[in-house]
């Protein structure tokens, strides 16, 4: 490739990856793949969720169907609560922590409130829930401590404010607990819950998510600092994302994650009342020591079901457990900043775009592609598989697969047509396989060459010049065109070969060039077989439409060659020279001396000796050559010879056999027998002439059966 090429290669791709990196770099901001994206995202969370990875000490005590059917309708009277608390704390619990509303007093009785209320203040390690609502309203004095926190926090960051205000327990239950936090949930835009705003703001003071006034707890942390996108909470760090929430590391689904250490709270309401009896409780108290214990309806007629990334119907307390899971062991994931986003885009448009402008076949260009698109995948999964980070999977693919077809467009459009063009004028003159190597090479195309063996085939029309006098020109040219159509096509397509050029009636063809063949011999003898036996066919119908018959010789000789481009700068031919390809033409002149149809060489009789059959001929030494060489005629392949053929050439084998040994008396016997068979024997009638002329004028005592021809 010329350095101008390659310089307009270069600045090609270069401007196919800019252009395809800003159009996606649009997409991306406009939002429109922040679905598929999210998506990704999911199928990450599924492919790497480890659910043995979760934290042992954070345990469900669950308000299934099966509590409901053994304890009544629901709600149920608070004082049922209060029991729970006070089994828990009796069996060494941490914190228990409410996802259960308490906005309104109990409908039954107020006093099973205060029960509820008197068995949280012994306890001293419960924490309950609140929300964000829309209306506005001030924090009483007396709950400030127990639902805000003390934050510090940098200009340049942010958490999310709320412009209303908190809904709280009421009053009676709210001033017991150990804590409050906030349980809203918002979804993504295509409906899952994978995120939490850790803080929120509300008149100015700092209101934690329910998981975050629970990890304080447990951390003795007395406030928490947000900096640089993170929250710290004592010795803990956890990521936050650009909008100040907390991007959630899954660890499995409800049933995955926390199968063996979910409970029924019907179950511990008995294990309470046995225990309360002075009975040995079913239900072992030492499961919740040291364990923080999550309660929460999963019924599903509580309404209380969230989309996440495992399910479209998962419990909402599955969501505030992950997050505590989180935050208390600082695994939060974290997204790859929007520079290092753009930077991938970027490399990997640049990367497809040069790839496919500057390799020449495509399955390298795809497979490089392909290969980008698989290393990047790679990346991906590594970063979040082995370091909690999330880098964009969607867009980058995306990204690869348009700078793909973008380039491939604008290589249709500008080198394409070219190469389209050079190739319908090409195919015109020369073999596909060579056209093809020019395509792939162009930069082959120069003077010089390489040795390498090949065979070489020589066509050429008997009579042609009597042929040519008895035609008008438009006739003549017409029946040379369906005749050279014929045998090209036959060459060409059948049997591999290049046509190399065609000499006024004559045809030059080679087998194992430009493209090498081990079979180049066979294929060259399987091609001459064809071509004759095409010829005979169209012979017939030419015969019907009143046309001159048409006959044909040719020669084959296989041997190295100097295969390549000759001839000038301005001008050039592929082609080939040496002595193989100059008695592979004497091959074919010396088929009308023995009145044969094909005449090969030795070396092609060697290579192609398990795929053909041959006789020998003669041991011959053509003009311009001093060494003689042994010549064959190619009988048909092999198998396929018939059998009053085999039985002349038995005959005249043996005819040759006792010419060698100067027995010119038996060999003219032996010929003529065999041409008795078969009066159109060539060969045969060239050695009665031949042993007749010996038989009354022996040749020298140093006679070597050498036949010296002394015409082309």
């Amino acid at each position: 490739m010329s350095s101008s090429t390659q310089t307009t290669k270069i600045l090609s791709a270069l401007a196919v990856g800019l252009a395809v990196c800003a159009f996606v770099a649009g997409l991306r901001m406009t939002r429109w793949f922040e679905v598929a994206e999210l998506k990704a995202l999911d199928h990450l969370v599924r492919r790497y969720a480890e659910p043995a990875k979760a934290d042992s000490n954070l345990v469900l005590l669950a308000i299934d169907e099966s509590s409901l059917e053994a304890f009544g309708r629901w709600p149920w009277p608070r004082d049922r609560y209060g029991y729970v608390v006070r089994y828990l704390k009796q069996a060494g619990a941490r914190a228990v922590v409410f996802d259960v509303m308490f906005f309104e007093p109990d409908e039954n009785a107020e006093e099973f409130d205060q029960s509820f209320a008197d068995d949280m203040r012994a306890a001293d390690n419960v924490f309950l829930p609140m929300l964000f609502q829309a209306e506005p309203g001030q924090l009483p004095p007396d709950l400030q401590s127990r639902a805000t926190l003390k934050v510090e926090l940098p200009e340049s960051d942010r958490v999310a404010a709320h412009q209303g205000g908190v809904k709280l327990p009421i009053p009676v239950l709210a001033q017991q607990a150990r804590g409050l936090g906030v349980i809203n949930l918002s979804a993504d835009a295509d409906g899952p819950t994978r995120r939490i705003p850790l803080l929120g703001q509300v008149n100015g003071r700092f209101v934690p998510h329910l998981s975050l006034a629970v990890a304080r707890y447990l951390l003795g942390a007395e406030g928490i600092t947000v900096k640089d996108g993170r929250v710290q909470i004592g010795n803990t760090s956890v990521p936050l994302d650009a909008d100040g929430r907390l991007l959630i590391r899954w660890h499995g689904s409800l049933e995955e994650t926390y199968h063996v250490r979910k409970y029924s709270i019907g179950r511990v309401l008995q294990a309470f009342a046995q225990q309360q009896k002075g009975e040995r409780p079913a239900l072992d108290a030492t499961l919740f020591k040291d364990k923080v214990v999550f309660i929460a309806g999963t019924a599903a007629g509580l309404y209380d079901l969230r989309v996440t990334p495992f399910a479209s119907a998962t419990p909402g307390v599955l969501i505030h457990m992950a997050a505590l899971d989180n935050v208390l062991h600082g695994q939060g994931l974290q997204a790859a900043p929007p520079w290092f986003s753009l930077t991938v885009l970027l490399g990997l448009c640049l990367a497809s775009a040069g790839t496919f402008m500057l390799f020449r076949s495509y399955p390298a260009k795809f497979g490089v592609t392909l290969g980008l698109a698989v290393a990047y995948y790679g990346l991906v999964a590594h970063a979040f598989g082995g370091h909690a980070r999330w880098l964009e999977l969607v867009f980058p693919e995306v990204a690869l697969v348009v700078t793909f077809g973008t380039a491939a467009t604008v290589e249709y459009v500008t080198e394409g047509k070219q190469r389209r063009l050079m190739r319908a004028a090409f195919d015109k003159y020369m073999s596909s396989e060579v056209v093809e190597e020019i395509m792939r090479n162009p930069e082959a195309i120069r003077l010089g060459g390489e040795k390498k063996e090949i065979s070489i085939l020589f066509s050429d029309i008997a009579g042609f010049t009597t042929i040519s006098e008895k035609m008008t020109p438009e006739d003549l040219v017409a029946l040379l065109n369906r005749y050279l159509s014929a045998m090209t096509t036959i060459i060409k397509t059948s049997h591999r070969g290049n046509v190399n050029k065609y000499l006024g009636d004559g045809i030059m063809a080679l087998f194992g060039a430009p493209l090498d063949d081990p079979k180049h011999a066979s294929l060259a003898c399987y091609a001459a077989l064809d071509c004759q036996a095409e010829l005979a066919r169209l012979r017939r119908i030419w015969v019907e439409e009143g046309l001159p018959e048409i006959g044909a010789r040719i020669g084959i000789n296989s041997g190295p060659c100097i295969v390549g481009n000759m001839g000038s700068e301005e001008r050039m031919e592929y082609t080939v020279t040496g002595d193989s390809v100059n008695l592979a033409s004497r091959l074919e002149g010396a088929s009308k001396y023995y009145d044969t149809l094909i005449l090969i060489g030795q070396r092609t009789a060697e290579l192609a000796k398990n795929d053909v059959e041959v006789r020998e001929i003669d041991l011959l030494r053509v003009k311009g050559k001093k060494e003689p060489v042994v010549v064959f005629e190619l009988l048909g392949r092999n198998g396929q010879v018939d059998e009053a053929k085999r039985r002349v050439v038995d005959r005249y084998l043996e005819g040759l056999a006792a010419y060698k040994q100067r027995d010119f008396e038996t060999a003219c016997t032996r010929f003529t027998e065999a041409l008795a068979m078969d009066p159109s024997d060539g060969p045969s009638r060239v050695y009665v002439e031949r042993s007749t002329n010996y038989r009354h004028t022996p040749p020298p005592a140093d006679w070597d059966g050498v036949y010296e021809m002394t015409s082309k």
